[in-house]
């Protein structure tokens, strides 16, 4: 079986070179690594494929990017990664996670390695440096999300601002005239991070709109952060009768708060939830949701990437999805 040693005596370098060649850590001369990656193709050094494809400087592997704002994965998350895993593979490539933070410099540090022929970012800020960098270097790239301004890049995103329309104009169809929000979250409101301020925005031009009373908050992605949410709304406005809740962490603390504040679902409150489970576990009750299409979005988001790397002519696209509202039974008609 050949070694990092035979590649080193093949390409007369050290050993530690070839490992520099292979890690990135250190810079090494181009004339050097590509020797180095010509000897391991040659001498079919395991694994075959990656040896073969830096040879070429096609590796077949693309990232996916996504840096941990908290600890562990959102449900949705899984999602997206499952499913570009998928969909990668069925176009015979491989797809590798990357949850550094998102740091220009720990991009730029992924896009020097070589190991990878492009990236799938994702978490994406109104304006995002990431984005930028990548669009100087040429580094193929696409988003799930999208920024502010979206000349030449290739996207896919669930439409927020049609969304939350959506569910503020049915709520009002139903006669609630006081409703509420609840998003992540003020950290992230801060940075501009897209869906939260995109869900803030509609929100507020559409209850303005339609002469609606409208409360938001923004809270951390857990049970604790919806109730706390939902208390601190129904303390501010006792008149309010409806609420919808983008985040599917929170849904069960706020529902919890709801129903301690003696209030009945769907009789005298009615819930909307942005939801990746389609759940019907809220005591029963069977939640109006947004279906949110994460696995669409991880699937596309993969394939626009790898339709780059295979046709460079091939033009950015850009899609914005619009699942619809399932009426279910956590929402009804305002009773006075």
């Amino acid at each position: 079986m050949t070694t990092m040693v035979d590649i080193a005596r093949r390409a007369g370098v050290s050993l530690s070179t070839v490992s520099h060649a292979l890690s990135g850590k250190r810079p090494i001369s181009e004339e050097t690594k590509q020797r180095i990656f010509e000897v391991m193709a040659e001498l079919d050094y395991q694994p075959h494929a990656l040896a073969r494809g830096l040879a070429t400087r096609r590796s077949k592997i693309v990232a996916l990017l996504l840096p941990f704002q908290y600890k562990g994965l959102l449900e949705a998350q899984f999602i997206f990664v499952a499913s570009a895993a998928e969909a990668a593979s069925e176009l015979d490539y491989s797809l590798v996670l990357w949850t550094s933070p998102s740091k220009d410099s720990e991009v730029l540090r992924m896009t020097q390695k070589g190991f990878i022929d492009g990236l799938i970012l994702m978490e994406i800020k109104l304006n995002d440096p990431r984005v930028e960098m990548l669009k100087a270097r040429q580094y193929p790239f696409s988003l799930i999300g999208h920024c502010a301004e979206n000349a030449g890049t290739s996207f896919v995103d669930l439409d927020f601002d049609y969304t939350v329309r959506e569910c503020v104009e049915y709520l009002a169809g139903l006669g609630h005239r006081r409703i509420g929000l609840i998003t992540q979250s003020p950290s992230l409101f801060k940075v501009g991070y897209g869906p939260t301020v995109r869900s803030c925005q509609s929100f507020e031009q559409a209850t303005r709109d339609l002469h609606l009373t409208g409360l938001i908050r923004l809270t951390e992605p857990t049970a604790e952060g919806g109730y706390a949410a939902m208390q601190s709304m129904l303390a501010e406005d006792a008149g309010l009768s409806a609420m919808i809740n983008v985040t599917e962490t929170t849904l069960r603390g706020s529902v919890q708060a709801i129903q301690d504040a003696g209030r009945c679902i769907p009789d005298d409150f009615s819930v909307i939830g942005f939801s990746v489970s389609r759940q019907d576990g809220l005591g029963g009750i069977a939640l109006t949701t947004i279906d949110f299409p994460a696995a669409e979005m991880g699937r596309l988001g993969t394939q626009m990437l790898i339709r780059q790397l295979e046709d460079k002519s091939v033009p950015p696209e850009q899609v914005l999805l619009r699942p619809g509202l399932t009426i279910r039974e956590s929402t009804g008609r305002y009773q006075k």
